[in-house]
This record gives structure tokens, sequence and C-alpha cells, in this order.
């Protein structure tokens, strides 16, 4: 087994510790998403295109002005994740990647949607799912 690869196996099994052991100790479930900061040829505007093919919608739908639900769900899937597999981008960063708009509405979106999966809302929950297993695989990509 290279180095490499060994370094992965180690921090994939820190990782599902750490999952288990916030488990245990608040009873609420996460999940710790690894993504190797050497992995410069992913790009968060990549992930936005990612998620919203995954959902069958165009990437331009981030930085739609209206509010359907469809929409509001995309873009809290999209801060959520970017600032998980993207640690160091900044919201105003995020904000401008969904039309401009203010660095509050990128907290909100956070929030709202770790609320939506606390509470195990069906229809976000779905779709949740199905973007994390297509981020995924995009990651797995060379």
């Amino acid at each position: 087994m290279s180095t490499a690869t060994a370094q992965i196996a180690t921090a994939r099994h820190i990782a599902r510790v750490a999952e288990q052991q916030i488990k245990v100790k608040t009873g609420m479930r996460f999940t710790i998403v690894l993504c190797p900061s050497e992995s410069t040829k992913k790009t968060p505007k990549q992930m936005l295109h990612i998620i919203a093919t995954s959902l069958n919608m165009s990437v331009d739908s981030f930085r739609m002005k209206g509010r359907p639900r469809e929409v509001v769900e995309l873009r809290f899937l999209g801060a959520l994740l970017l600032r998980r597999y993207f640690p160091d981008i900044r919201l105003t960063q995020i904000a401008e990647l969904f039309g401009g708009q203010d660095h509050t509405s990128v907290i909100n979106a956070v929030s709202r949607a770790n609320k939506l999966l606390e509470t195990n809302d069906l229809v976000f929950t779905t779709k949740y799912n199905h973007v994390i297993k297509m981020i995924n695989q995009w990651i797995k990509e060379q």
C-alpha cells in the first residue's frame, strides 16, 4: 500500500470514528466529507454544475431571482455543499456564484438546509442523498 493510499485510509477511519462519536454524544448525524486540498482541478463552479445537473436543473437556476421550492432547495444544497467541500471559500464568494446575493443569504441557506436534514424532510433528504452520490462520483474522477 502506497503512502498516499495509507493516508487516505487513515483519514477515512478518523472521519468515521468522529461521525460515530458526534452521533453518540449529541444524537445528531453528520457526514464528514474528505476533499484533499491538493485537488485543484475541482472548482466550486464545477460542483454547482454537478449539483444542478444531478437534479435535472440548469446551473443558471442558482442565479434566478424567483423563489420556487426547487430553486430554493437547489441554492440550499449548493451553499451547504460548497461550505463542506470547499472549506476555504468565503460566504461572499458563494453569494457571488448565486447572482450577487448577500453573505447572510448564504448563512441562511446553510442553516435551513441543515434544519431540513435534521427534521428528515423527505423531499429535501432524497435530493441531498442523490446529489451527494453524484458529487462523490465526481470527486473520484481524475
